[in-house]
């Protein structure tokens, strides 16, 4: 009970929370790009958004993307896999060493983002974990359960969050025994942006785990400055297709916006056709990720998936320019379009949860 309450109370939000802010698809919202910085690439994990903070007493809190973890929750399975337990010690570690290092001050509170992933590895010589499920599919990390680092806040009393430049970040958070984020590339943003995306996942082998036969690609990487301090942070995110959020049903869908031959008969049939293209399982499974794996028995979760997918789609239309803004996408949403955009977000919940559950169905029958 007193190792419990030394890592976080129920409900405990006394650290305060912060957000991790969500990563932009290109640099079209950075009107300051820093001239001559150096940037970095690295690989960006499938997985939960998760997050370690400690405070000048030595007391952890966890947090998934929307909020403090109480410590009745079982976020993928994280405690009763023992990972908190695991973190405890480093979270004090790279408070410690972040004091000492001049990162930050004694009364700071110091977090660890990063990202919670792995519970498969389809590969004939490795053990599973019994019980557990993998976090997310498509690519495969670890059997267990794992925290990979990718960014350091210290965040002074009621002051928002300032993020560590990554090499100070990398090293502090390495040393204190957490797996941290690995550079794939370094200097200038062209330079950067012309690395490869498309590649086999570098965590396995990072964790000693034989290669798989397919090629287990990697979802994509992120492109940032290694160096923070500027007013907005500068960073994006570029994903293979195979993991993008919007998918649309037909090739000519460019000629359509532009008033091509095949083109929509008017703006509504193009908000429709550009909401249900982003009706997708890997969106779905993005917005999941926050609050932890569906259970299709608990209908007020299955509701309030239902609503934070539409939600999602709506925001989407709007940052992707379809919509000028929130208003005038609420302007624009027929009641017709909103019933048809929950009928087909309900479609894929089902669909995905369905298939999920006869696939488990399958892998107990084979054991």
């Amino acid at each position: 009970k007193d190792l419990d309450a030394s890592i976080q109370q129920p409900g405990r939000t006394g650290m305060g929370f912060t957000k991790y802010p969500k990563i932009p698809l290109s640099t079209k919202d950075m009107p300051d790009l820093p001239a001559g910085a150096e940037w970095i690439v690295t690989e960006k994990l499938h997985g939960a958004n998760f997050s370690v903070a400690c405070d000048a007493d030595g007391k952890v809190e966890f947090a998934k993307r929307s909020g403090p973890l109480p410590l009745e929750e079982d976020f993928y399975s994280f405690r009763s896999q023992r990972l908190d337990r695991r973190l405890q010690e480093p979270a004090r570690r790279v408070r410690a060493l972040a004091v000492r290092c001049g990162l930050a001050a004694s009364g700071d509170i110091v977090c660890v983002f990063g990202e919670l992933v792995g519970g498969h590895y389809p590969h004939p010589d490795v053990n599973p974990v019994p019980g557990l499920q993998p976090v997310q599919r498509g690519v495969w990390y670890s059997p267990d359960l794992r925290f990979i680092g990718f960014d350091l806040a210290v965040t002074p009393h009621h002051q928002p969050p300032r993020y560590t430049d990554f090499d100070a970040a990398a090293s502090c958070c390495e040393a204190a025994g957490f797996l941290f984020a690995a550079v794939l590339a370094r200097g200038t943003l062209p330079h950067c942006l012309e690395s490869p995306i498309r590649f086999s996942s570098r965590l396995p082998a990072r964790l000693g785990l034989p290669s798989l036969e397919d090629d287990n690609l990697a979802e994509g990487v992120v492109v940032r400055t290694a160096r923070e301090g500027l007013p907005l942070r500068t960073l994006l995110k570029r994903k293979i297709d195979e993991f993008g959020e919007t998918r649309y049903s037909s090739p000519n869908w460019a000629a359509a916006k532009s008033g091509g031959a095949r083109a929509a008969s008017g703006p509504h049939d193009l908000l429709r056709y550009e909401a249900m293209a982003r009706v997708t399982e890997s969106r779905f499974e993005a917005v999941e990720s926050k609050t932890g794996r569906l259970d299709a028995a608990d209908k007020v979760a299955c509701r309030k998936v239902l609503e934070d997918l539409k939600e999602d789609v709506r925001l989407a239309l709007v940052e992707d320019g379809v919509a000028s803004s929130e208003a005038a996408l609420a302007e624009a949403l027929s009641q017709e379009l909103c019933d048809e955009l929950d009928r087909a977000c309900r479609g894929l919940i089902g669909s995905v949860v369905g298939r999920r559950a006869r696939q488990e169905r399958s892998a107990r029958q084979e054991r």
